[in-house]
């Protein structure tokens, strides 16, 4: 299986400017050490679309732990790219790549398979989840396929998870929809938040 700390930046599209997810923290930390916390994320500058993904990344990230909210940019910064088995690309990433990778913005080396990912940290009830909280799911509890990270709490039914599906790649789903409740195994907080 392909390791997180062995992939290359690949671009995902011809003429945009990679940034990887050790970059943002980079960028973060320098701006933190300057005094100007709001300009953190200036690789991928351009559009005004770009910009105004970002202001409201940063506005919803807010009022969360700072590591927590480097995370989930650093996930949030691959929506769209490809489902690929083992992948922690742009070109293509899995559910567990993904968080292994976003992980690495604020230097954690997080297991690599979903299986090992459950094990990593304490369980978590539904009701007590927050962002930066691990989910998992697959057909029967001894037998986890699929892995996300909760990115918002927006009320008792809408909790929106972050994860590389097989069909529509890195996007943010609703953890009460009723296909995920059918396939939902467990939640754990990582011991880094």
């Amino acid at each position: 299986m392909v390791s997180c700390q062995s992939s290359q930046p690949v671009f995902s599209k011809r003429g945009e400017e990679y940034q990887s997810a050790r970059e943002i923290a980079a960028a973060k930390r320098a701006a933190k050490k300057s005094g100007r916390r709001g300009e953190t994320n200036r690789g991928i500058a351009g559009t005004s679309k770009d910009r105004t993904s970002r202001t409201r990344v940063s506005n919803r990230s807010r009022n969360l732990d700072k590591d927590v909210a480097t995370v989930i940019q650093a996930a949030r910064s691959y929506t769209g790219v490809p489902y690929r088995w083992g992948g922690t690309t742009r070109v293509g990433m899995d559910c567990s790549g993904l968080l292994c990778t976003s992980f690495q913005s604020i230097d954690v080396a997080l297991p690599r398979t979903s299986e090992e990912q459950s094990r990593y940290g304490s369980e978590v009830k539904p009701k007590d989840l927050r962002e930066g909280d691990l989910v998992f799911f697959g057909e029967s509890k001894r037998n986890i396929t699929h892995v996300g990270m909760v990115t918002e709490v927006i009320g008792p039914n809408e909790v929106r998870f972050i994860h590389a599906s097989t069909s529509l790649g890195v996007i943010e789903n609703n953890l009460y929809a009723e296909h995920y409740q059918k396939i939902f195994i467990k939640a754990v907080r990582p011991p880094v938040f």
